[in-house]
């Protein structure tokens, strides 16, 4: 299993039917990108507890509420862009690595992706609006918390079921923060028209899929025909990522490979060195024992 660098980005809204009745539409989108990996978890494998997934996930809310999209006229086959700011994520994904290892596992993979929100500007103050934003931020995170309580090695990832209730859950906790925050002299200054939502949906990627795309760009898209014919469409691309510590271990094997060759370069110069040596000296003692044996037959021949 490999670290995933990945680019997962929502671009476009398409308005089929506005739906707001005379005049122009005014959307406005909220974004939560959320990440479970090994960037923050470990699989507790070390027992004797059942195996449970430790740490909290990666949450990140963006900035915006009413005019978040640029534009506050939006009509029937319009596209609007997405800004950046609050339709892309860039992160890094890795492996949840588990703190002991179980027949011969050593990691699993996670899940990552976004929760959105499309709403229609009517007339709910923006402080309220506001309100609603902040406690969507924390319902996912608080949310999404409580469910890696329930995940295990056997049960890696939330069922759709799972992120169903969630998406019940956060969306009643967006609309009491709104809702408890309209007072009823602001309903009626608005003739108790305030801001609709227009749909919400989850989109979510398991880390295994991500790594068996190949670097290929997976689109998603939802549809809602709810305030009018509106649909969402984005795409997420995922491209593997060499381990620092497989480089850094690649590097060290070098590293020792040249030094390898360099002793045995060093080894072989010290053994010719040494049969020099051993050359030279024996050359010496030769020479010095014909000396000796020449002097010897001169001295007896002398006697």
């Amino acid at each position: 299993m490999q670290d995933l660098n990945i680019e997962l980005k929502l671009d476009t809204i398409r308005c089929r039917d506005e739906g707001d009745g005379p005049g122009n539409a005014e959307p406005y989108l909220w974004t939560v990108f959320f990440k479970v990996d090994g960037e923050t978890l470990v699989v507790n494998s070390d027992g004797p507890n059942p195996i449970f997934l430790q740490g909290p996930p990666t949450v990140v809310g963006t900035p915006g509420n009413h005019g978040n999209l640029g534009t506050n006229s939006v009509d029937e086959g319009d596209v609007v862009a997405i800004p950046a700011i609050i339709g892309e994520y860039r992160t890094v994904m890795k492996p949840i690595p588990l703190t002991t290892p179980i027949l011969g596992k050593t990691e699993v993979g996670g899940m990552l992706g976004c929760l959105v929100v499309l709403m229609e500007e009517d007339n709910t103050p923006s402080s309220d609006i506001a309100r609603g934003h902040d406690a969507l931020n924390s319902a996912v995170r608080d949310k999404l918390a409580a469910l890696l309580g329930t995940l295990s090695i056997s049960n890696p990832e939330p069922t759709d079921e799972d992120i169903a209730a969630i998406s019940e859950q956060v969306g009643d906790a967006v609309k009491d923060a709104i809702g408890g925050g309209v007072s009823v002299f602001e309903w009626i200054a608005g003739f108790g028209n305030m801001d609709d939502q227009i749909g919400s949906e989850s989109f979510r990627f398991s880390h295994a899929t991500l790594e068996a795309s190949g670097g290929a760009p997976i689109p998603f898209s939802r549809r809602w025909r709810n305030e009018g014919d509106w649909e969402i469409a984005g795409h997420i691309k995922a491209t593997v990522l060499p381990r620092r510590g497989d480089k850094c271990c690649e590097e060290l094997k070098r590293r020792l490979a040249a030094l390898e060759k360099e002793n045995a370069a060093q080894d072989a110069r010290l053994q010719r060195l040494e049969r020099g040596i051993k050359r030279e000296r024996d050359a010496v003692v030769a020479k010095d024992s014909a000396s000796a044996r020449t002097r010897s037959a001169a001295l007896r021949k002398a006697g």
